[in-house]
């Protein structure tokens, strides 16, 4: 039974308290509304309407500022207040406890508090809208007045540097102030939302003039004083030219005459207020007059350049036609003796037809010099081409003459080459001579007869009356080698032939001790006498002696190397 009462006293609390919960809770949310409401109702948005509706207003400004106030009255007198009534009873439904009801409640004032609050949002900004566009049509017929008093004061004082565009600026003026005085009654009146389109378009139509008024002075002292100057300059500098013999690779005075009519073309321009296609024009003119400038500026230069050059020049030509003559003669000479195997002479005489081309336009042009009208830069661009060919040509006529001067040279060391060749075999054969060997092998009489063969070859073609030098060349590179391995199949063969008979001497003190040395010097005596195999016959004697004495052949041939180095090898 106590238990029963605990728990009811224990859910009793817990309601209560849950009671207190929410009853504590949605009052916090009801002061909130209570308080944005109040700031809602407090904002300055009476105050700004209160000063746009003094500007006076008229026409679409009008018509939209009637909206804005219909649409603040809206939310002052009717969505307010209605909201200020729903506050109320969610304070009585607090005080009743009925939550269901009050959370339902909230949620719509809610709602409502929102859309008031956009509501105010917008018409906020329309306001300040209004306000800036009253402030920036007021400031406009200010700045726009001014830029007119300046413009006209610039007219008056500067009329001169307008040549004849002055008619169609003052008329363009004019028509500026009368639309500026349209714009300014219409701002007067209150309606700025028309006046923005005509704003726009003075702001443009001002602009523009603004740099009309800078941009003409310039052109139209090029018109009046620069450009005539200019081309007058340019006709009597061209006329002198032509008198000094000067020629050019176009119509200059008829450029000059173009440039005039385009001059009269550019004043038409300014006349009618056409400042773009001026401004181009204008830019073209100068450019183009520049160019004039640059040509007469270039055919001076290249006339000095061709006065100070024209005379080295033809020596040049001189000194490369000389050094041509003596190649050429020398190579006639050289041929009668030696075979030319690198198109020397074509070579040559194609230098010679380029020399040929060169002397006949020299000549042609030092003709024409005292005669005709003369294109000096491309003259002077000839004699730097020409220069430049005559340079190359004496290096080539320098490569060809070295490279045949040497001929006679290197017959002279084939010659002496083939000498010692010659030496160097017959030394080999008087050292195998002193031998007294009962033979020599088939390979090396073989090698031996090739090489003297090979050397005779050479002593034949370098007494011919015509001799190639590139092919003896190659034959004595070949025969020295081969001759180099002669040399060592000989320094082999005396060796061997000597150390065969020292060691087979040697044996003797084991032939009658030791059969195998016995028939290794057997062996070795048939490979000596009969086939002439000195290698294999020092190689058997020795194997058979180390068998018995070891190391015995090796201490003898090495004491024969010390005494007696190689004759012949490398």
């Amino acid at each position: 039974m106590v238990l029963f009462f605990v728990v009811i006293v224990a859910v009793a609390i817990g309601i209560y308290v849950g009671v207190i919960y929410f009853q504590r809770s949605f009052r916090k949310q009801i002061n909130e509304y209570q308080t944005q409401l109040e700031e809602l109702s407090n904002n300055t948005l009476d105050s700004e309407i209160n000063k746009i509706e003094k500007l006076h207003l008229t026409g679409e400004s009008l018509r939209e500022f009637e909206e804005l106030k219909k649409n603040h009255k809206k939310l002052t007198n009717r969505e307010m207040p209605e909201i200020s009534e729903m506050i109320l009873d969610l304070n009585d439904l607090n005080e009743r406890y009925k939550f269901m009801q009050e959370r339902s409640e909230l949620l719509e004032v809610g709602s409502k508090l929102q859309h008031v609050k956009e509501e105010t949002r917008q018409l906020e900004e329309a306001v300040n809208e209004m306000k800036e566009k009253s402030e920036e049509h007021q400031k406009a017929v200010t700045e726009l007045k001014d830029k007119y008093r300046d413009i006209r004061k610039t007219l008056l004082a500067k009329n001169f540097s307008f040549g004849p565009s002055i008619d169609k600026l003052e008329e363009n003026l004019s028509k500026l102030e009368e639309d500026f005085d349209k714009y300014a009654k219409l701002t007067e009146s209150g309606d700025y939302v028309t006046s923005d389109k005509p704003l726009n378009q003075l702001k443009e139509d001002t602009a523009s003039m603004e740099r009309d008024l800078e941009v003409i002075p310039g052109i139209y002292k090029n018109l009046k004083n620069v450009f005539p100057d200019q081309l007058s300059e340019l006709r009597q500098g061209v006329a002198q030219m032509q008198d000094e013999g000067f020629a050019f690779d176009k119509d200059i005075l008829g450029q000059l005459k173009d440039l005039a009519e385009q001059c009269n073309l550019n004043n038409e321009n300014l006349k009618e207020l056409r400042v773009d296609n001026a401004k181009v024009l204008d830019e073209d003119i100068a450019n183009k007059i520049d160019a004039i400038y640059e040509t007469l500026e270039e055919e001076y230069k290249a006339k000095i350049f061709v006065q100070k050059k024209i005379s080295t020049f033809g020596k040049f030509i001189e000194h490369a036609e000389k050094q041509e003559k003596n190649l050429l003669l020398d190579l006639d000479r050289l041929k009668q003796n030696y075979t030319l195997n690198h198109d020397e002479i074509e070579s040559a005489q194609g230098l010679a037809d380029r020399l040929k081309g060169i002397r006949s336009w020299y000549d042609q042009f030092i003709k024409d010099a005292g005669t005709k009208a003369i294109l000096y830069s491309s003259i002077a661009q000839r004699i730097e081409i020409d220069i430049q060919a005559l340079t190359d040509i004496e290096k080539k006529q320098k490569e060809i003459n070295d490279s045949v001067a040497s001929l006679w040279k290197e017959e002279r060391e084939a010659q002496n080459a083939v000498k010692n060749f010659d030496l160097e075999i017959h030394k080999m054969k008087r050292e195998i001579e002193k031998l007294n060997l009962p033979g020599l092998s088939d390979d090396y009489l073989d090698y031996f007869f090739k090489v003297s063969d090979e050397i005779e070859k050479l002593d034949k073609d370098l007494n011919r009356v015509q001799i190639n030098m590139d092919e003896i060349t190659k034959s004595l590179i070949n025969t020295q080698s081969d001759l180099d391995i002669l040399g060592e199949k000989t320094d082999e063969l005396i060796s061997s032939s000597i150390l065969t008979e020292e060691i087979l001497q040697y044996s003797n003190r084991y032939r009658n001790r030791y059969p195998d040395v016995a028939a290794a010097y057997n062996q070795a005596v048939q490979l000596f006498e009969k086939e002439y195999e000195y290698v294999k016959a020092l190689d058997t004697i020795s194997h058979a002696v180390d068998k018995v004495q070891e190391g015995a052949s090796k201490k003898i041939m090495e004491e024969y190397s010390k005494n007696h180095p190689p004759m012949f090898s490398k």
